[in-house]
């Protein structure tokens, strides 16, 4: 129920403090995410995460990431920043996450292919490599 709670507090204060929202479904190995942020298009841009687990790995969490976009183009932006995060295992994670992100169509660039790589810190050093699908919403047409 807590978790729940975080999810609707964090989804209401990107949606009220900014007037674009993205939304992305990330997919690592046996574990998916869940986000919701503010605009990717932005200079600097944060994101929250729920871990969803499944059959193999049952446990749930969150996580908060900010990043800086360090190149921005048409086609692609290239990523940087931070993220903290609980999930039911490790109790505790921080990492850096490394990202780009690939607007493959012209008429469209809401949606972006993202490619994440994040070396992080949980019980030992890791990385972790993630790749989903992300919309913003309420975006003018450009």
């Amino acid at each position: 129920m807590k978790h729940l709670f975080l999810l609707f507090f964090a989804f209401g204060l990107f949606s009220s403090a900014y007037s674009q929202v993205q939304v992305g479904l990330y997919q690592g190995g046996i574990l998916s995410h869940i986000g919701v942020g503010t605009d990717p298009e932005k200079s600097f841009f944060g994101e929250a995460r729920i871990l969803a687990g499944g059959e193999v790995n049952p446990y749930l969490g969150l996580e908060a990431l900010g990043h800086y976009n360090l190149k921005q183009t048409d086609w692609y932006n290239v990523h940087a920043g931070l993220m903290v995060g609980y999930s039911e295992i490790d109790n505790g994670r921080f990492g850096v996450p490394l990202g780009l992100s690939i607007k493959p169509i012209a008429n469209h660039r809401q949606f972006a292919v993202v490619l994440e790589g994040t070396p992080m810190y949980a019980f030992n050093f890791f990385v972790r490599a993630l790749f989903g699908l992300r919309y913003t919403f309420g975006k003018e047409d450009q």
